[in-house]
């Protein structure tokens, strides 16, 4: 049996658990080559599963996974959707284009894997600042229109949402747009801020969809080198380090597989409760408010995410 630490790694997790990745039906965005949605996905891929719907901006960057996947498990089918998460249209495209393909079953797993980091302050077409919509809102949408896929599978369906410790950084409700022009922009509250919507949006989902057996976690896969941070210089990594734990040592680095394995294990170990924390880090359960903040669990906090979210998507979602 895996003892799940700091050092697990994906293929344990994933060889822990054989009968909850054989034959099911996955779907995650951004597993761009060399990422840690791309590990998630190789990981899983080492479990024969049914399908693998990968989603990103550009299939270049995921041909390789697509490939090697092949090479893993040659009885895996994959299949790749093009989706701008920043923007609305985009989003409502791919969402209809895999409610619209007959060869995709009910999915098992939604892992929303994509995110960008610290980025300069930037509004989308649709009138939203970039790391919120990029990270937050369109995931958001992107699950509710394709969740009569995701209920067909209840009630073993599940949605992971990759968060990250920035949530502690700041309520997604204090300010979302940033004073509407920027001029109080902070990149790394922002990156918080859509974080601690990730995980809010987990507590959304389980209130809402818990009775038909739906699942929702967040995480934080612990620091992983990888592309996310290539708007991050180090000095700017650890200012905002500082800024969330009092420290100017970065935190112990983790290899790639060892930064999927709390991805994994949010998805397909059968015995995580919805009840209590939503929340992982290190494959562990936690409320350990270094982590995870009390704001991104509040109940109260997740309906009125909810709402602002779906006044900015211009859609309402009941269930």
């Amino acid at each position: 049996m895996v003892e799940f630490s700091f050092e697990t790694t994906g293929d344990e997790v994933v060889s822990a658990f054989p009968d909850q990745v054989k034959g099911k039906i996955f779907m995650i965005t951004g597993p761009s080559w060399e990422s840690i949605g791309a590990e998630t996905v190789l990981a899983l891929a080492k479990g024969s599963p049914g399908m693998v719907i990968l989603l990103g901006r550009d299939i270049s960057k995921i041909q390789p996974v697509i490939d090697e996947v092949g090479k893993i498990s040659p009885l895996t089918t994959t299949k790749f959707f093009q989706v701008h998460l920043d923007s609305l249209a985009s989003v409502r495209e791919a969402a209809k284009q895999i409610l619209d393909d007959r060869d995709i079953p009910p999915i098992d797993f939604l892992i929303n894997n994509a995110g960008i980091m610290a980025c300069p302050y930037e509004k989308t077409k649709d009138d939203i600042e970039r790391q919120f919509a990029t990270n937050h809102i369109g995931h958001f949408l992107l699950t509710n229109l394709i969740m009569p896929k995701l209920l067909v599978a209840s009630p073993n369906a599940r949605v992971v949402n990759v968060s990250s410790y920035g949530n502690v950084l700041s309520n997604v409700l204090d300010d979302p747009n940033f004073n509407g022009d920027g001029k109080d922009y902070s990149p790394f509250i922002s990156y918080g801020q859509s974080k601690t919507a990730n995980v809010l949006f987990s507590v959304g989902l389980n209130e809402r969809l818990g009775s038909k057996g739906l699942k929702a976690f967040a995480l934080c896969p612990g620091s992983v080198p990888s592309n996310l941070r290539r708007f991050v210089t180090p000095e700017i990594m650890k200012e905002g380090v500082a800024f969330i734990s009092g420290k100017t040592t970065m935190p112990p680095r983790k290899t790639i597989q060892q930064g999927c394995s709390t991805t994994v294990r949010a998805a397909i170990d059968p015995s995580l409760s919805a009840e209590g924390s939503i929340f992982l880090s290190d494959t562990q359960v936690t409320l350990n408010s270094k982590v995870i903040a009390p704001y991104s669990l509040d109940k109260e906090n997740a309906e009125r995410c909810w709402k602002l979210s779906e006044d900015l998507v211009g859609q309402s979602f009941s269930y």
